[in-house]
């Protein structure tokens, strides 16, 4: 289990170089084909998924954002870290139907703790890819967790089906035991909610939605 987390800090490393050298040219930007950067892979990723047959990418952005959550499963669970997301806006131009849409792909890594009953805490890394409308969205992804209470352990790992609503996602996870001391805290079944604070990304998008409701849809 180090060993997974420590690749897990291995990669973020080396996306974040990445990230850091987008955030610099703040913005629009060409996607460069030629990058064989770890980053570059999830970018052509996002892209594929993104830009349709005759859509055209208005908007990408890639940063770090703060990530928190709250889930039930036998007990209450919060959770609080960091995310990286790979935001891609676009359009279809012209269509007669609502055709602005954004995709994201985000690894992630966060602290968890749980309340109540037992005291709980561990770690816990994982990835979603999230495709939405301006007001709503679905999105699936997996995430691996260690939990202790100082005694026994739980290692699991999470399939994730998720509702966006753009600032707030609501999620269903079915926990798979790799392993499980902690029977009586931890349930198969995990329901919550969480918030990836992107105000950034929130004012780019809502920017970019007006400028195409006032070319397209009011012709």
């Amino acid at each position: 289990m180090k060993k997974f987390f420590l690749t897990i800090c291995l990669l973020f490393g080396v996306l974040g170089a990445r990230a850091q050298h987008d955030h610099d040219h703040d913005g629009e930007h060409e996607h460069n084909p030629a990058d064989e950067s770890p980053g570059a892979l999830f970018e052509d990723m996002a892209m594929a998924v993104a830009a349709q047959p005759g859509e055209r990418v208005l908007y990408s952005f890639t940063g770090f954002a703060p990530r928190f959550a709250l889930a039930t499963q036998k007990g209450l669970f919060a959770e609080a870290g960091v995310g990286l997301d790979f935001y891609r806006l676009g359009y279809t131009g012209a269509s007669e139907y609502l055709s602005f849409g954004y995709s994201n792909l985000r690894p992630y890594v966060a602290g968890e703790i749980m309340v109540g009953r037992k005291l709980l805490g561990g770690g816990k890394a994982g990835i979603e890819y999230i495709r939405s409308t301006p007001i709503l969205g679905m999105a699936f992804g997996a995430d691996a967790s260690y939990l202790t209470d100082g005694v026994g352990r739980a290692v699991l790992i999470t399939p994730r089906v998720v509702l966006s609503l753009v600032k707030v996602e609501i999620f269903y996870g079915y926990n798979f035991f790799v392993r499980n001391e902690l029977t009586r805290w931890v349930g198969h079944h995990r329901v919550g909610v969480s918030m990836t604070l992107n105000p950034r990304f929130w004012r780019r998008k809502k920017q970019i939605y007006e400028d195409y409701y006032n070319t397209y849809l009011e012709e």
